[in-house]
C-alpha cells in the first residue's frame, strides 16, 4: 500500500482537535499556558533566522517557572487557517482559544540594510482579546546564530510579560588570559577587550579574576535589572619570596678580614648538563602533547558545531538534501548559516594542524628527554684517560614541514 501524506492544513486542523481536548483538562493553577508562534519572515528575510528566533523565545519559555509552553505553529499557517488578513487581536483571540493557550507570542521579521533585520513581537491575551505588550529591536546578523540569539531572547520574553529583566556585567582591563569566576563559577577568559557577560540576573554577585603569577582580584558588585555594570580589573603581580629585600653590604669588606686560603670550587658533577636538558625537553615535550590534545578536544567541538548544519544527498531522492537523521530538509543552508560553516571548518583545519604538529614535536622531544634522562642518571663515564676512546652517543630533535622526530648517531 503506498503511504500519502496528509496536506498541512488537515495536519494543522488535527493538531487543533488535539490541544482542543487537552484543554479540556485543568490546567495546573500556577501556570500560564502561552503559544509562540513561528514568526513570518518578510521579503528578504532568511527563514532559517526567523526559525531560529522562534525556537530561542520557545526554549525561553519551557525555561521559565510559572509558563507552560502550549505547541504553536506558524504565524503564516495560523492566518490562513482562520482567515486573518492581519494580526488582529479577535483573529489571533480565536486562534490562541484553539490550541488552548491563554497567551499567544506572535510577530515577523524584517531585513534592515544587508547585515541587519528587524524583530517586532506582540504578546496577546486571549482572554481579554487584547494585546498587552509590544517590542520592536533590531538585531545584527551575528545575533542571529543560535546560541548568540538566547540572550537576545531573554531579554524579550522579560519584557514582554513584565518579568524583571536581566543585566550585563563588562570587564576591562586586567590581563589577558586571565580566568573569571561570577559566584564561584566560572564565567570565562578576560580577551584584549576585557570580557562581557550577559543575561546576569540583578543583584549582588561576587566577581573574583585569577592568574598564574598575579595576585586574586576579588570584587562585590551590583547589577541593577537590565543595565550594564561595569568592572575595571586590576591584576599586580605576585611578590616573589625575598623580593625587594637586599643584605647590607659592609662598609669595608676588608675589615678585620682574617686572611684565609681560597678553597678551590668543587667539580662541576658529572652528568650535570644532561641531567638538565633531560628536565627541560621532558617538560617543552609534555607542552606539545597537552597543545596537541587541547586542540584535539577543539577538533571535536568545531564537528559538534557543525552536526546541525550538515545536508546529505537523500537515498529515496524527492527533496535535493536530507539531514543526518534521513528526515527531508527543503530548506538548504542561507547565506549567513553557509558563512558560520565555512568559518567552522577554517577553524577546524587550523586546530587539526596544530593537533599534529603538537603530537609529533612533543613526542620526539619526550624520546629526546629519555636519552639524556639515561646519560644524566644512569650512564657512568669511564676513566678521565679513557675519555678519548669512549663513543659519544649524540640526539637531537628533527623537523620538517610534514614530520617531526628525533635523529641519533654514535660518534669514535
Amino acid at each position: 500500500m503506498r503511504n500519502t501524506a496528509l496536506p498541512g492544513s488537515l495536519v494543522f486542523v488535527l493538531v487543533l482537535f488535539a490541544n482542543l481536548l487537552g484543554a479540556a483538562q485543568p490546567a495546573r493553577a500556577s501556570e500560564v499556558t502561552i503559544s509562540v508562534l513561528g514568526l513570518e519572515p518578510a521579503a528578504g528575510a532568511p527563514e532559517a533566522v526567523a526559525t531560529s528566533i522562534t525556537e530561542a523565545i520557545r526554549q525561553r519559555v519551557t525555561s521559565t517557572s510559572g509558563y507552560r509552553l502550549v505547541p504553536g505553529r506558524d504565524l503564516v499557517e495560523v492566518k490562513l487557517v482562520f482567515s486573518c488578513p492581519d494580526e488582529a487581536p479577535p483573529c489571533m483571540t480565536q486562534a490562541a482559544q484553539s490550541i488552548g493557550a491563554t497567551k499567544v507570542i506572535f510577530g515577523n521579521l524584517q531585513p534592515v540594510g544587508t547585515d541587519a533585520y528587524l524583530v517586532t513581537l506582540k504578546l496577546l491575551d486571549a482572554d481579554k482579546g487584547v494585546v498587552e505588550g509590544w517590542i520592536s529591536e533590531q538585531i545584527t546578523k551575528a545575533q542571529t546564530a543560535p546560541l548568540a540569539v538566547r540572550g537576545p531572547a531573554q531579554k524579550w520574553f522579560a519584557a514582554l510579560t513584565g518579568q524583571t529583566a536581566p543585566g550585563n556585567l563588562k570587564l576591562t582591563g586586567g590581563v589577558v588570559g586571565a580566568n573569571v569566576w561570577l559566584d564561584g563559577a566560572q564565567a570565562g577568559i578576560l580577551g584584549a577587550d576585557g570580557l562581557t557577560l550577559a543575561g546576569v540576573a540583578g543583584g549582588s554577585h561576587d566577581v573574583t579574576v585569577s592568574k598564574t603569577g598575579y595576585a586574586k582580584f576579588e570584587r562585590k558588585v551590583t547589577v541593577a535589572s537590565g543595565a550594564t555594570e561595569k568592572l575595571v580589573v586590576e591584576l599586580k603581580a605576585a611578590e616573589r619570596p625575598g623580593e625587594g629585600e637586599q643584605a647590607a653590604a659592609p662598609a669595608d669588606e676588608t675589615a678585620g678580614r682574617v686572611s684565609t686560603p681560597e678553597v678551590p670550587e668543587p667539580a662541576e658533577t658529572p652528568g650535570q648538563g644532561a641531567r638538565v636538558a633531560a628536565w627541560a625537553l621532558l617538560g617543552l615535550g609534555l607542552v606539545g602533547i597537552g597543545v596537541g590534545g587541547y586542540s584535539s578536544y577543539e577538533v571535536g567541538v568545531v564537528n559538534s558545531n557543525l552536526d546541525p548544519y550538515r545536508r546529505y544527498n537523500c537515498a529515496g531522492g524527492g527533496a535535493p538534501t536530507c539531514s543526518p537523521d534521513g528526515k527531508i530538509d527543503l530548506h538548504p543552508l542561507d547565506a549567513a548559516s553557509q558563512k558560520y560553516v565555512n568559518d567552522q571548518q577554517k577553524t577546524g583545519d587550523g586546530y587539526t594542524t596544530l593537533q599534529w604538529v603538537g603530537y609529533g614535536l612533543g613526542g620526539a622531544l619526550v624520546a629526546t628527554s629519555a636519552v639524556f634522562f639515561y646519560r644524566g642518571y644512569f650512564a657512568h663515564p669511564s676513566a678521565s684517560g679513557s675519555n678519548d676512546h669512549r663513543g659519544n652517543l649524540v640526539v637531537m630533535p628533527s623537523f620538517s614541514p610534514n614530520s617531526a622526530g628525533a635523529l641519533a648517531y654514535m660518534a669514535f
